[in-house]
């Protein structure tokens, strides 16, 4: 099986949780999962799209609160 991945990209002014430096943190999708990790240290989250879980929020978002994104 093949792994699918793209470029990795760095995330400007954002701070590794783990180690707390800036402009370390890099982004990127492998196998549909976004990807972030610290070339720093050895922080790495994989945060899928995944809705099957249980999982609510933990309060109850009001449409004036969603943001729209259009893509180009």
């Amino acid at each position: 099986m093949t792994q699918k991945s793209t470029p990795k990209r760095f995330v400007a002014g954002a701070k590794c949780p783990q180690c707390n430096k800036m402009d370390t943190t890099v982004c990127y999708y492998e196998d549909e999962i976004f990807v972030r990790e610290c070339i720093e240290c050895d922080f790495k989250e994989k945060i899928s799209n995944d809705e099957s879980g249980d999982d609510k929020p933990e309060k109850e978002i009001s449409p004036a609160q969603i943001i729209k994104i259009k893509e180009l």
